[in-house]
This record gives C-alpha cells, sequence and structure tokens, in this order.
C-alpha cells in the first residue's frame, strides 16, 4: 500500500472566467464602434488601456499579451485569432 503521492507537481492554472467577461464587453464596444474597433485591430493594448465609453477592460496580465500581439484586418479574424491563441496557452500550460 502506497502512502505517499506519486508526483508532487502542481500545475499552474488562470482563471479566464474574468477575462472572458472582459473580452465579451470589449468585442461588444468593437462591434458596435468602428472607431474603437479600427483601434482595436490597429494597437490593442493602448486601446484596451484607454477605455470605452468610460468602462474599463480588467484584463489579466497574460490575456493582454496575447491579446497585444494579435495583427489582423478584421474583427472576427481578431476573435479567431485571440481564441486560439488563448485555447493553446491552456494547453500548454506549464507544470512546476
Amino acid at each position: 500500500m502506497f502512502t505517499k503521492p506519486l508526483t508532487h507537481h502542481s500545475i499552474t492554472t488562470h482563471d479566464l472566467s474574468a477575462d472572458l467577461s472582459a473580452l465579451n464587453r470589449l468585442f461588444v464596444a468593437a462591434a458596435i464602434n468602428p472607431r474603437f474597433c479600427a483601434g482595436l485591430l490597429h494597437d490593442p493594448a493602448t486601446t484596451v488601456r484607454k477605455g470605452f465609453g468610460g468602462e474599463q477592460f480588467q484584463i489579466s496580465d497574460s490575456t493582454m499579451n496575447v491579446l497585444s500581439s494579435i495583427r489582423v484586418s478584421s474583427l472576427p479574424e481578431f476573435i479567431r485569432q485571440l481564441d486560439k491563441n488563448l485555447s493553446n496557452q491552456l494547453l500548454t500550460a506549464k507544470i512546476l
């Protein structure tokens, strides 16, 4: 009978629920305002930091890094790329 765990590894995870809520609001803002959408496509980090209509988007640093790296020409492409990159980030979570 074994009394000790077989491994001592823990998995680093990030709760994306708060990010997803902020991203949903961000995409609604981009969908209803062409100027905000253009800013998001051109310079995502600055656009997110500035907010929209007085609303701020609280997004974690790791998600912001992914968001900031995307360079595409349309909102649907932006959302697809973000989804792909965030999915890859979750799949490659580091084991400590």
